[in-house]
C-alpha cells in the first residue's frame, strides 16, 4: 500500500510539473475566473485580517496568493511539491513571502511556527491528505487556523465546469473517487491529465478530529444572483455546488503535545 500511495505522488508531482507554465499563464493573465470572481475573495475573507501573522500557503502554486498575503502584512511561507511552479514564485520576490519546494506530507519546518495555514485548491489533489492534514496541525500554534478551499465533495463530477451535474450515487460517494481530466481554462488545455479526489464529508471531519482540529465553520462559495442572471459563462460554469471551504481551529495543546 505504501509503495502504491509513492508511486501515485510521485505520478501527480510528474503531472503537476508537466503543467507548471500552463498555470503560471493562467494565473498571471486572470484566466482562472472561479479563482478572480469567486474563491480568491472567500478564502481572503475566511483569512481576514492578517497583518503580522506568520502563514503558511500549502500548495502555493506560483505564489499570487502569498504574494497577496504579504501584500495585506502577512509573513508568508509558500510550499509546492513542484518545482517549476516553485522557481516561478521565486522569480517574482515579494517582501514577506519566500518559497519552498515540498511535499505538504513531509513539511520542512518546525512544530507551532504559523498563525494560519492556507490550503487554496489543493486538497482534491492529494491522494491520501490525512498525513497532509495531521503536518497542517503539526506547524501550527495552539488555536491556530486551517483555512481549506476544494472542490465540493457532494456535487462536483467531471466536467461540472462544461456545465455537468450528474448526481453522485452513495455508492461513489462513501468512497474516495478520481475524476482524471484535463484543465480547461478559457479555451486552454492542459499539457497533462490532472486526477481530483473526492472524498464523503465525514472523511472531512473525521481526518481533522484526529488531527486536533475542531471545524469553526463551513461556507459554500458561490456566485450572487447577479453573477448568474447577467453573465452565462456563470449559469453554464456553475450547475451546481462546486466548492466548499473549511475553516478549522487547532485544539490547544496538552502537556507534551
Amino acid at each position: 500500500m505504501e509503495d502504491t500511495a509513492q508511486a501515485i505522488a510521485n505520478l501527480t508531482r510528474e503531472r503537476w510539473e508537466a503543467n507548471a507554465q500552463y498555470w503560471v499563464k493562467i494565473i498571471r493573465e486572470g484566466r482562472d475566473r472561479y479563482r478572480t470572481e469567486l474563491t480568491d475573495a472567500a478564502v481572503l475573507d475566511a483569512v481576514g485580517p492578517c497583518a503580522g501573522l506568520r502563514v503558511l500557503d500549502a500548495g502555493c502554486g506560483e505564489g499570487y496568493l502569498s504574494r497577496e498575503l504579504a501584500a495585506m502584512g502577512a509573513e508568508v511561507t509558500g510550499v509546492d511539491a513542484a518545482q517549476g511552479l516553485i522557481d516561478a514564485a521565486a522569480a517574482h520576490p515579494t517582501p514577506g513571502a519566500t518559497f519552498t519546494r515540498a511535499g505538504v506530507e513531509d513539511l520542512p519546518l518546525e512544530d507551532g511556527r504559523f498563525d494560519v495555514v492556507i490550503c487554496n485548491h489543493l486538497f482534491s489533489h492529494l491522494h491520501d491528505p490525512a498525513r497532509a492534514i495531521g503536518e497542517f496541525g503539526r506547524v501550527l500554534k495552539s488555536g491556530g487556523r486551517l483555512v481549506l478551499l476544494t472542490l465540493h465533495p457532494c456535487f462536483y463530477v467531471e466536467n461540472s465546469e462544461q456545465g455537468a451535474m450528474n448526481s453522485v450515487p452513495a455508492a461513489q460517494y462513501f468512497t474516495s473517487r478520481g475524476v482524471d481530466q484535463r484543465f480547461l481554462v478559457d479555451g486552454l488545455e492542459s499539457p497533462s491529465l490532472i486526477t481530483s479526489w473526492l472524498r464523503p464529508l465525514e472523511y472531512y471531519a473525521g481526518t481533522l478530529r484526529d488531527a486536533g482540529f475542531v471545524i469553526a465553520d463551513l461556507r459554500e462559495p458561490h456566485p450572487t444572483d447577479e453573477q448568474l442572471r447577467d453573465d452565462p459563462w456563470w449559469r453554464k460554469g456553475f450547475p451546481t455546488a462546486m466548492f466548499m471551504l473549511l475553516i478549522a481551529e487547532r485544539r490547544e495543546r496538552g502537556p507534551g503535545r
